[in-house]
């Protein structure tokens, strides 16, 4: 066991806002399985102070709110040589800005959530599903973290802007990949087929299929995943499909479709604002379909109207 002090990231307040401590301790316990109580102060820097195993320790440089992992010994602290290893530049994930990108902080932390309940001998094995992807930030975090990753997105314009995207900055840091665009749906006609747009590189993988999420089991054409993971509509700026902002009804229209792509013991993680659609409104959608709110949750302030919340489904076998 090792005495180790925790830096959290500058980066975490902006993630998480005031509710930043709250946040890191609910991700961080979920990692190491007890409740973290050690949060102190150094000037304007906030640790962490935690025992670990060394075999935990590269675990805890891909939690997201972690800047640095130092040594605690005597009244020093020694920084120590711990890094993640990850299959594609931060600018894949950080570098493009657009209106209504999730906080890519968030986004690592909901896949580093899913991975502590799933069970895998390789990560290049996890199969992650974003049934409402956007710009592929969380297929993009999939892919850095070396899996296979695929999203549906029913804007017709993010096709092209992920295209856009990926190749700029593949041509920037030189990134070898293969990208490829085509058309999925077997023989029916064309007008019923999907457009999708695929990027490989390092032995990871994303394919991003323009379509509604509620035709999920037919655009995925029955593929079954370890991880589903998203970032639901907050219902403050935008109208649902229904013409109203209470994503509840796309919810509901999309929760048996979803349920089926997961497979047995595989695990769903949401971030929702918790003022619309009620937590518990949002898990009693997915436990009709055979999903089983773990104990979880991360809430932190975004806005007056917007509490942003975390949820966690297993799916029984």
């Amino acid at each position: 066991m090792k005495s180790v002090s925790l830096l959290i990231s500058p980066r975490a307040k902006n993630a998480y806002f005031n509710d930043y401590i709250d946040v890191a301790k609910a991700e961080l316990a979920g990692l190491i399985g007890q409740q973290v109580d050690q949060h102190r102060t150094v000037a304007a820097m906030d640790f962490f102070d935690i025992e670990i195993d060394d075999a935990q320790l590269p675990l805890l440089a891909s939690l997201s709110f972690v800047y640095g992992i130092f040594e605690r010994h005597e009244n020093k602290l020694i920084p120590m040589p711990v890094d993640v290893s990850y299959g594609l530049h931060e600018d894949f994930v950080f570098g493009a800005k657009f209106k209504g990108k999730t906080n890519e902080l968030l986004t690592q932390m909901l896949i580093n959530v899913g991975l502590q309940n799933i069970s895998y001998k390789s990560i290049a094995d996890v199969k992650l599903l974003d049934p409402m992807c956007g710009r592929a930030t969380t297929l993009l975090w999939g892919m850095r973290y070396g899996m296979k990753t695929k999203g549906i997105e029913q804007d017709v314009k993010a096709l092209g802007d992920i295209r856009q995207n990926v190749k700029k900055w593949c041509k920037v840091h030189r990134q070898k990949h293969q990208f490829s665009e085509g058309l999925i749906g077997g023989k029916t006609s064309k007008k019923k087929k999907a457009k999708f747009v695929e990027f490989t590189a390092n032995n990871a993988s994303m394919r991003v299929i323009e379509g509604d999420s509620t035709d999920a089991r037919n655009l995925l054409e029955g593929q079954k995943f370890d991880l589903m993971v998203s970032d639901l509509p907050y219902g403050v700026q935008h109208f649902t499909s229904n013409k109203t902002r209470n994503p509840l009804a796309v919810l509901e229209a999309c929760a048996s479709d979803w349920s089926e792509s997961l497979r047995p013991d595989g695990v769903m993680v949401l971030s929702f604002n918790s003022y619309i659609p009620k937590r518990r409104e949002l898990i009693g959608v997915f436990e009709d379909f055979g999903l089983q709110a773990l104990d979880f949750s991360a809430p932190h302030r975004m806005s007056e109207s917007i509490v942003r919340d975390v949820v966690v489904f297993r799916k029984i076998k």
